[in-house]
């Protein structure tokens, strides 16, 4: 079956359309194809179904009967090849699988990563084409028809932008490809239907400009500064101002010879970056502080000294300085796990974010210099007694970092600790311009930082993947002693943080560095285990999620970047709220075999069968294959207590391979089976060097009060607030509202 989504709802089965039924059927269809491979919940599904409405007493009757529909209509015979479609139930909802390649949305959203990547790679050619078939999937607006019967879901409008920013990158490529007159109707009739898009509109200007029409391109940012002038009360944005300034002076850079990919010596398209904050406007008349443009490579060598004096402080108020200075910007965002929260509710959680990153470039001996909605400026600054500017700035943006993420894994790109919470940041090194504006007495103004340089840390900001710290060449250059990074490829001189090597006394204690005992206390453990060959066994009990998975997080950082030992194998896991008996050790065994999401039943299997063979005889491997494939297909509903025998087997043989930490959090969703599963593993590798770290809720302590009794080489650590945590508590209070719940 063929699944389309980019225009009206259609199903095309081996003998053509295949009909869907009524509007709730048909809707619930949707809703699961916009989360496709993913469980929906049903208080969310029934949400959706009914946004406008209040949600009747027969609701999930309906649904249910909607489900049941859907079912018969799609599901294949019980011998249907593996990749058939499947509507299944999964708690504390529904899950459809699908391929990706049979939805048309999930087509386009590879292809336009693949585009982006390769334009981003330099590789203008073959990004325009990728661009072009990504684009043309789409038949009209998203769920055209659902639309029209007035289903409105935050995800339509959040798809329809993205739409529209892969246009733009469409245009983009287009025009360094030397394709400006191909695309001049198809930007006239995208600027006039989004008329505020400024990329768009300087995409127009400079496709205009190279068709020889330099008046008309004139007039487009004047049309577009009007309606932002008169609509907004707002300027157009920097790099759209320079645009015009160009154009004026019919500069050559924006002739771009047809077919040239970017490059290092090369200045391709105009491409608007988050701007630079405007300066706070000064108490009294005064002089405009200077245009970013004055941070010229023909500075000399930074000074702390004011400008020249030449009138009295009324002539004066505020004073500008070129310095040799690290800005670190961070942006906040929220994923689709948000979603269903109020706007007020979201702005607190950024908020707390923020107030979160201001301690940390407070305490590393940074500055904010100014914040505007989710982003975050800091200025570190070097000064006569301290020439470590860039080391605080990327030492503040981990931790920030390892606050809101857990790291997957040594090269593994890290995994936020809420799930839909995510932090971008971006470091750059070199001449900055700093005005200090003057304040009342007694109080400090944040001073105004621009420049190339936060030019150049904005555009770096733009295409930092979630939970990665970014930084500039020179950045790395001057830090490079005390952190180690590994080169971004896409981008020749940027390179992405991989460990920082030690914490100075005067620097930033990271999220886990509050626990320094208990950190201790965990390695040894590993150490004993590692020395002795006998399995043990750390359970960290704590009320506040975040701080007890920072102290998981940091250890499994600390053991896996150890430079003095060779790195365990380490395999992690969160128990789901819906507590799932089977989903960790799943997950843990699909790790080591190197299943994926993507993988069909034969190939995982195949993987599963090879990882097997490697550790067993053949008896024993065949003993165990069936158990474990049902375990990790996730199929069936029989009694799980077989399938956890079979993985703790498993387990038992991988661990006496070599020294094995499993890490789990969330414990205390666990139901009995997998809480006495865990406890039996000690006693199934008695010979091999396990160690078994289990992070929990306090309450883990009252419902299991023998837990661990009776087992040898067992530490219980109860974590105590080390501080007032609001974002944990504020996070608490909207995800969990019963707040019995652990």
């Amino acid at each position: 079956m063929e699944f389309r989504l980019l225009g009206p709802l259609e199903v095309d089965g081996s003998d053509g359309p295949v009909p869907l039924g009524g509007t709730r059927q048909r809707a619930t269809l949707a809703y699961l194809l916009l989360h496709a491979n993913q469980v929906v919940p049903t208080r969310r599904l029934l949400t959706a179904m009914w946004a406008d409405d209040p949600v009747p007493d027969t609701a999930r009757k309906i649904l249910q009967n909607a489900v049941w529909r859907l079912r018969r209509t799609l599901d294949a015979p019980a011998d249907a090849p593996e990749h058939t479609p499947r509507l299944v139930t999964r708690a504390p909802g529904y899950l459809l699988r699908v391929p990706p390649e049979r939805v048309d949305l999930m087509r386009f959203q590879r292809l336009a990563a693949q585009g982006r990547a390769a334009f981003a790679a330099g590789a203008a050619e073959e990004a325009r084409g990728v661009l072009r078939e990504a684009l043309g999937l789409w038949r009209g607006p998203v769920l055209a028809d659902l639309a029209e019967e007035g289903t409105v879901w935050p995800e339509l409008a959040t798809l329809e932008q993205r739409r529209l920013d892969i246009m733009e990158d469409r245009f983009e490529v287009e025009l360094l490809c030397g394709g400006h007159q191909s695309v001049l109707r198809e930007l006239e009739d995208f600027v006039r239907e989004e008329p505020l898009r400024e990329r768009a509109s300087q995409q127009l200007m400079l496709a205009l400009y190279r068709c020889g029409r330099q008046a008309d391109a004139l007039g487009v940012y004047a049309r577009i500064r009007a309606a932002l002038v008169e609509g907004l009360g707002l300027e157009p944005g920097r790099q759209m101002q320079r645009l015009q300034q160009a154009i004026l002076a019919q500069d050559l850079d924006l002739d771009v010879r047809p077919g040239a990919a970017p490059g290092p010596g090369g200045k391709p398209a105009p491409r608007p970056v988050e701007l630079t904050p405007a300066p706070p406007q000064a108490p009294a008349p005064a002089p405009a502080p200077a245009p970013a443009a004055a941070a010229a490579p023909s500075v000399p060598e930074t000074t702390d000294e004011e400008k020249p004096e030449g009138g009295g402080a009324d002539d004066d108020p505020w004073r500008e300085t070129y310095r040799d200075a690290t800005v670190l910007m961070l942006r906040f965002g929220v994923g689709s796990e948000f979603d269903d929260l109020p706007a007020g509710d979201i702005d607190r959680v950024l908020d707390t974010v923020s107030r979160l990153a201001r301690e940390k470039i407070d305490a590393c001996g940074g500055v904010v210099a100014t914040s505007i909605g989710s982003i975050l400026l800091g200025l570190f600054e070097r000064t006569s007694d301290r020439d470590d500017s860039a080391e605080r700035a990327v030492r503040a943006a981990s931790a920030v970092r390892d606050c809101l993420s857990v790291p997957a894994g040594p090269l593994a790109p890290p995994a936020p600790v809420v799930q839909g919470l995510y932090v971008h940041a971006a470091v750059t090194t070199g001449v900055a311009v700093v005005c200090h504006w003057p304040a009342p007495e007694g109080r400090t103004a944040p001073p105004w930082v621009g420049g190339d340089l936060v030019e150049r840390c904005a555009e770096m900001l733009v295409p930092a993947p979630p939970g990665e710290v970014q930084v500039c060449d020179e950045t790395r250059r001057r830090t490079e002693a005390a952190i180690s990074y590994h080169r971004v490829r896409t981008a020749p001189a940027q390179w992405q943080v991989r460990s920082v090597h030690r914490v100075p006394d005067h620097d930033i204690a990271g999220p886990g560095l509050h626990r320094a005992s208990e950190l201790e206390l965990m390695t040894g453990f590993l150490d004993r285990a590692r020395q002795r060959s006998m399995p043990h066994l750390v359970t960290v009990l704590g009320h506040s999620t975040l701080g007890r998975t920072r102290l998981l997080m940091e250890f499994h950082r600390r053991i896996t970047r150890d430079p003095g030992a060779a790195p365990p194998r380490v395999l992690t896991g969160a128990v789901p709220g819906s507590g799932d008996v089977l989903s960790v050790p799943a997950d843990m065994l699909a790790a080591h075999c190197g299943i994926t999401a993507d993988d069909v039943r034969p190939d995982a299997e195949r993987k599963l069968a090879a990882a097997l063979a490697g550790l067993a005889d053949a008896e024993t491997a065949e003993a165990l294959l069936p158990a474990l494939g049902r375990l990790v297909s996730r199929s069936s509903d029989e009694d799980p207590r077989p399938l956890l025998d079979a993985w703790r087997r498993f387990v038992a043989l991988m661990a006496r391979t070599g020294p094995l930490v499993l890490i789990w959090d969330e414990l205390h969703r666990a139901d009995d089976a997998l809480l006495t599963a865990i406890e039996q593993l000690c006693a199934d590798c008695h010979d091999a060097p396990l160690l078994n770290v289990v992070g929990a809720h306090d309450s883990l302590a009252a419902r299991r009060p023998a837990w661990a009794r009776g087992l040898q080489h067992t530490m219980t650590l109860r974590l105590a607030p080390v501080a007032v945590e609001a974002l944990d508590q504020l996070l608490h209070s909207l995800f969990t509202p019963d707040s019995s719940a652990a």
